[in-house]
């Protein structure tokens, strides 16, 4: 059994251990990130759902959103357009691939290329460039036509479940997929601060579909997108529209943070009202 060594992640073969631009490198690495996501998105998903909406093994603090009375159908359809923005998300992640294997990118694989503080740096700069990126995005979807075009699909989770964390429709979920391969291009990243980030990304959008707030203290709620925040956002449409921060929606007055009196986090099954 080979030890553990940095040397295996600093090489390209590591993360592409095939030819993406050959027909069979191309299919068997689709086919391999397409599982990894699909298979995340069920277990991560899946664990949230069991835990905060089925049984209840353990007491978890979280202040409940809303009922669990979901229209008919709607976790169904949340995982069917799930599955669809996976197979978006699995092709973004194969041309992301392949722009690297051509040196088209700005990834390095040296860990001492940069100063390893530089790591913690570029996963933050990508955290607040895709919060401004999002933000212009999510409010040009809002726009009329383009509402009912496209982001109509997300919203049809007035009440979010974990289930709703990758319900787009297909074209939503390009302007998403679209944005880890730009920044690619243009910043200088590690591929363990993109895994890393791809997981990150899962689990926000998870905690902000839940239904239950999770985040304990109001300090971290004032600067950090909420369960609670997000949900607002699915029922009044017109605030809220940020991804980790709240300081787009702060900077452009489109914060609104409901009623103060309730914030203290209650047990799982007590009722929000």
């Amino acid at each position: 059994m080979k030890s553990f060594s940095l040397e295996h992640y600093e090489k390209l073969e590591s993360y592409i251990p095939v030819d993406l631009l050959s027909t069979s490198g191309f299919l068997l690495a689709f086919l391999v990130i397409c599982f990894f996501i699909v298979f995340r998105y069920f277990l991560l998903v899946g664990a949230a759902y069991f835990i905060y909406w089925r049984k209840i093994p353990f007491s978890l603090p979280g202040k409940v959103l809303h009922d669990k009375e979901l229209p008919k159908k709607q976790i169904a359809n949340e995982i069917r357009y799930s599955l669809i923005s996976s197979l978006i998300f699995a092709l973004s992640g194969l041309i992301l691939g392949i722009l690297w294997q051509e040196g088209l990118t700005q990834i390095y694989t040296k860990f001492n290329e940069f100063s390893l503080w530089y790591l913690a740096l570029s996963f933050v700069v990508l955290t607040i460039i895709h919060e401004v990126y999002f933000y212009f995005t999510h409010v040009w979807m809002h726009k009329p036509g383009l509402y009912q075009k496209i982001h109509a699909v997300h919203h049809a989770s007035v009440k979010t479940s974990p289930w709703a964390s990758f319900s787009f429709h297909p074209y939503e979920a390009i302007v998403h997929a679209v944005f880890l391969p730009l920044m690619a291009v243009v910043i200088p990243l590690h591929p363990v601060i993109i895994i890393v980030y791809l997981t990150f990304m899962t689990l926000t959008a998870i905690s902000n579909h839940l239904g239950v707030e999770i985040i304990g203290y109001k300090w971290m709620r004032d600067l950090f997108i909420s369960g609670e925040h997000h949900s607002l956002h699915h029922k009044r449409m017109k605030i809220n529209f940020g991804l980790y921060y709240t300081f787009m929606d702060k900077i452009m007055g489109t914060e609104f943070d409901g009623p103060t009196k309730k914030n203290k986090l209650t047990k799982i099954g007590k009722s929000y009202e």
